[in-house]
């Protein structure tokens, strides 16, 4: 019998049941596994529990600029879910044991402009821990990719053809391993205990513009310093008002605290800019506003918070608003596509 096994991580190893490893005819589908009887049930949890130790050590070998997060609209639930690009399935494709064969040669396709063209590898994949295998899965990348300014030539054919082949071997791992979209959640819990922070990741479609993204203000925001988030310090974001309402600002981390729903209504927090620049400590006053009670800017800018949610302060709405209409995009504007942030599309 063949001794040759990729090597796996102590922990992984650790946890991997003695009777699913120590021989190859292990039962692979419900009629062989009715037939063991009992054991059935405790073959198939063992086997839940290897595959998710191999998806949570696969997801702790990763660092954040490895993954892409996408996120959908508030009214389908904004669940945010991550996108392992091929720099992260590269760090992890040895942990499931996953070998590429059968690559092709690189068909390049290209249009009127000869400076436009796209590089093509197809390939199969197989697993060798769980068994499975795929074939004729394709790989491609282009000259207009962002990792491909600024190059010409033939180091542009080069850098292409090197993409192109890297998002094959990135593609089957990420199937053979099921880490297409991971959710976010999931990302958090592996990384417990160390120093990556799923808020250093990317952000893709979901996240507003592209420019937004980048950390610019948005076109439609007043000028002026935005609120912060009593509740978590986070800045608010600016939305436009549906249906003739006015705009208002939400804390963009709503759903870590759902329960303690924070808007400002944002023609009032224009119109106090003056009398909070008036009243900020560099002012000599307090930073109070009448009363001893002190609004969200006055809080942010003293360094103290604000924890209780009822308190009425210049610029706050009572009343709820649903989900959609307090972060789903403004009445009749659209969003802009991300450039080259699509799965598969990553730089």
């Amino acid at each position: 019998m063949s001794t040759d096994r990729t090597p796996i991580d102590a922990e992984v190893l650790d946890a991997e049941p003695k009777h699913l490893i120590r021989h190859p005819g292990a039962p692979t589908n419900l009629n062989e596994l009715a037939a063991r009887g009992g054991g059935a049930i405790e073959i198939i949890e063992a086997r839940v529990q290897v595959v998710e130790t191999l998806r949570r050590a696969s997801i702790r070998m990763t660092a954040p600029p490895d993954w892409l997060l996408f996120k959908a609209p508030d009214d389908q639930g904004g669940q945010v879910v991550g996108y392992c690009q091929d720099s992260g399935a590269e760090r992890f494709r040895d942990l499931w044991g996953i070998d590429v064969f059968d690559v092709s040669e690189p068909d390049k396709i290209t249009g009127n402009d000869p400076a436009v063209f796209t590089y093509i590898v197809r390939g199969s994949g197989r697993c060798r821990i769980t068994g499975q295998t795929l074939e004729q899965i394709e790989g491609a990348r282009s000259s207009t990719d962002d990792f491909c300014r600024g190059v010409t030539g033939v180091a542009l054919e080069v850098l292409v053809r090197k993409a192109a082949r890297a998002n094959l071997d990135g593609g089957v791992t990420r199937e053979l391993a099921g880490m297409k979209s991971v959710p976010i959640e999931e990302i958090v819990a592996a990384w417990e205990g160390t120093p990556k922070k799923i808020e250093n990741c990317r952000h893709g479609r979901g996240f507003g513009t592209r420019d937004e993204r980048l950390g610019a203000r948005s076109t439609k925001a007043p000028e002026v310093d935005p609120p912060v988030c009593p509740h978590c310090q986070s800045v608010g974001v600016f939305r436009e008002g549906k249906n003739g309402r006015p705009g208002f600002y939400g804390c963009p981390k709503y759903k870590t605290h759902e329960s303690q729903r924070w808007i400002v209504d944002g023609p009032e927090w224009v119109a106090g800019a003056a009398q909070r620049a008036a009243a900020s400590p560099g002012a000599g006053t307090t930073g109070e506003a009448p009363g001893g009670a002190q609004t969200a800017g006055q809080a942010a800018a003293t360094g103290q918070q604000r924890t209780t949610a009822a308190p009425t302060t210049a610029g706050r709405v009572e009343r709820e608003l649903s989900a959609d209409e307090m972060f789903g995009p403004a009445h009749g504007q659209r969003r802009t596509p991300p450039a080259n942030r699509e799965p598969g599309q990553e730089g």
